[in-house]
């Protein structure tokens, strides 16, 4: 079979938005875990069970109760779930996994519940979560009655504090993708997670020619421009 453009920069997309989902990897010091499982906990309403392995010894399993919902009622977003759950991994001792019940299927459950909720009161995101929420913004499919404007092919963290998102059009048949400098830590150096004016604003930033202004003097060879948001976003 053969691909033409347009059929190659779709696949493009495809690999940008699966790889997008994997950024944000769970890690116990050097060691990565991996999702084996996500359930609805038998015993407590409002309650998602995780499980995480190593990958390879099902009996490396370790499985965390968390919260759906904060104390107030109110939902938690999967990505503050994701990011505070990494946060009670990293605290996991050994004995914490050793004492813990387990589930018919012989894995440890732990109660993270205070630890969502305390990062839900203080939220402490890592460059990775940040990085993670800007990718995701445009690797979200389109409503089907709605084309989609830009489309997620590439990114890269280019540094502890930007990340520079590849994007085109559906329409772009091969043509270079441009690149848009994305700011993932707040004035203070915190780690941010959520950049969503720019998923709403950059079409009409396009449409109006305001883009222009904010090109950079660089040479990337994976877009034909780059363009900073990094001062805008920062109202500067």
């Amino acid at each position: 079979m053969m691909w033409d453009e347009r059929g190659l920069s779709g696949l493009q997309a495809q690999l940008a938005h699966e790889m997008s989902s994997r950024v944000t990897a769970f890690a116990l010091g050097r060691e990565v875990r991996l999702v084996r499982g996500v359930v609805a906990s038998p015993d407590r309403r409002g309650v998602g069970r995780v499980v995480l392995w190593d990958g390879q010894q099902l009996d490396s399993s370790v499985a965390f109760d968390v919260p759906l919902t904060d104390r107030h009622g109110g939902n938690i977003p999967s990505g503050d779930l994701a990011a505070a759950l990494r946060g009670a991994l990293a605290d996991c001792s050994g004995r914490e996994v050793e004492e813990a019940p387990r589930d018919v299927f012989g894995i440890p459950v732990i109660d993270a519940s205070a630890a969502v909720h305390a990062f839900v009161a203080r939220p402490r995101f890592q460059v990775a979560d940040a990085l993670h929420a800007a990718a995701a913004a445009f690797s979200v499919p389109p409503e089907p009655d709605e084309p989609a404007e830009l489309r997620l092919c590439g990114f890269l963290l280019i540094d502890q504090a930007t990340c520079r998102l590849y994007l085109d059009t559906p329409a772009s048949e091969g043509a270079p993708p441009f690149g848009v400098d994305l700011p993932l830590r707040d004035e203070e150096g915190a780690a941010v997670a959520g950049v969503t004016a720019v998923h709403a604003a950059l079409p009409a930033l396009l449409l109006l020619g305001e883009l222009a202004r904010m090109r950079k003097n660089v040479h990337d060879p994976y877009c034909r421009a780059v363009y900073d948001l990094v001062d805008w976003l920062s109202g500067r």
